[in-house]
């Protein structure tokens, strides 16, 4: 039995000189312990901290809709981008919020119509139709959305009923037409305008009531109905018939940029595990003794991940062709992969020297790839997470390969737009090359 108990403290005293299998053991757990319960706080707490970003181009500027706005961010999980230019023509505005949207910089807008006010929250009428694009890569919060315009515009219904008198003139103009409709019944026509009449009559006995309870410092129960006709605006549509730009062809453009970002992360953990499988085998020292330089080992090491990473996305692009996917630019979908690949390979670099042993690259290889994968938006949408969570979401290299891979499948992305998040994969993996390049050498010399 001493014997076992002398073997158990061993391994035990093993474990803890190994710093990163340590962390995973202990640390790791007691992280994503945290950042999961941060992320259920978010819903535990009736979504105070879960926040929409859109934009609201208001046609109507009334003072219903700007009311019906309000009640949008007053729900607590709505934040309105103020337009660029508040002047620009409404038009102008709609166009500048798709725009947004297809780059990802935002979640939605909201259009509200000419003739809103006249219509919005009055029960016995037709409710306006509220245009609503979103996202197609969101749809996740596309239904939470849609409850709070709806909720919004319960609100609006209460407000009508709180101010009878903002609906008197609309039942005065009801009963208006109804009377001067000569192809109606004569009997029906009667029977309508005397209801428009009782109607007023009962709006400004409500109004009376509704002060008379406000004296009273008493709150009155207000009815509350959901009269929205949200119409779905669909913000990758072409303006003309040949323009390519911003197009989804099937529900596989959406899918497959997150799952061709599991298919690298997986090349980058496995090709590190080689590494440092070579490392305490002595093949990598065997190879420093042949006529062959430390750049060639690494710089080798390095093609054969970027290859391994190229096949990795031509394969689930051929897949994803054959099922229906169909990119907007090809050449734009190669850079979108050659960037990608050159980023695993600095990343592989780096997690290749985190620990000594193979099962501490391994584990935290695929830690890095659970964490990368989480805060890029690959397993949680970014408006479910906390704000400190979408402001690291930023430093995740999967959230820029997704942007970039779907920028040239189907966000339609110019050049420039393009540059942007394949420029910052391209330095990130610069950045991990280099750093794994020195920690590597210090190690061997």
């Amino acid at each position: 039995m001493r014997t076992i108990w002398l073997m158990a403290l061993k391994d035990l005293k093993i474990v803890r000189h190994d710093k990163v299998g340590l962390f995973f053991i202990i640390g790791f757990p007691v992280l994503m312990g945290v950042l999961f319960g941060a992320i259920s706080n978010s819903f535990s707490s009736g979504g105070d901290d879960v926040h929409f970003e859109i934009a609201v181009v208001d046609a109507d500027q009334s003072a219903i809709s700007q009311r019906y706005v309000k009640a949008l961010e007053d729900s607590g999980s709505i934040i309105v981008r103020p337009p660029t230019d508040p002047n620009a023509a409404i038009e102008a505005q709609r166009e500048q919020a798709i725009n947004d949207i297809r780059k990802g910089d935002l979640l939605a807008f909201v259009g509200l119509p000419e003739g809103f006010g006249e219509t919005a929250g009055i029960m016995w009428m037709e409710g306006p139709a509220i245009e609503l694009g979103v996202d197609p890569s969101r749809s996740a919060e596309s239904g939470m959305l849609q409850g709070i315009l709806m909720q919004a515009m319960g609100q609006l219904v209460g407000d009508r009923f709180a101010d009878p008198d903002s609906m008197r003139p609309m039942i005065e103009q009801s009963r208006k037409d109804i009377q001067e409709n000569n192809d109606m019944n004569p009997a029906a026509r009667a029977l309508l305008s005397g209801f428009m009449g009782t109607l007023d009559t009962f709006m400004g006995s409500l109004d009376e009531l509704n002060s008379g309870l406000d004296d009273a410092g008493e709150k009155s129960d207000r009815p509350t109905m959901q009269l929205a006709n949200i119409r779905a605006v669909d913000v990758t549509a072409p303006k003309q018939e040949n323009d390519l730009t911003s197009r989804i062809h099937s529900a596989w453009d959406i899918s497959f940029p997150s799952a061709i970002l599991w298919g690298v992360l997986g090349c980058a953990a496995t090709f590190a595990v080689t590494m440092v499988r070579e490392r305490s085998q002595g093949t990598f020292y065997r190879l420093r003794v042949a006529p062959i330089s430390r750049a060639q080992i690494v710089a080798g090491k390095g093609l054969a991940c970027f290859i391994a990473v190229i096949c990795v996305n031509l394969m689930m692009v051929a897949l994803g062709y054959a099922l229906g996917m169909r990119p907007n630019s090809f050449i734009f979908l190669a850079l979108a992969i050659a960037s990608l690949a050159f980023c695993v390979v600095g990343i592989m670099m780096l997690m290749s020297v985190i620990g000594r042993s193979e099962e501490a690259v391994s584990g935290a290889s695929w830690g890095a790839n659970v964490v990368m994968a989480m805060f890029g938006g690959g397993m949680i949408p970014l408006a479910f997470m906390p704000p400190f969570m979408k402001s690291i979401s930023h430093f995740s290299p999967m959230s820029w390969g997704v942007l970039a891979l779907e920028g040239a499948i189907w966000r339609g992305f110019s050049l420039t737009e393009m540059l942007f998040p394949c420029g910052i994969l391209i330095a990130i993996g610069a950045a991990g090359i280099g750093a794994g390049v020195m920690v590597l050498n210090r190690a061997t010399d």
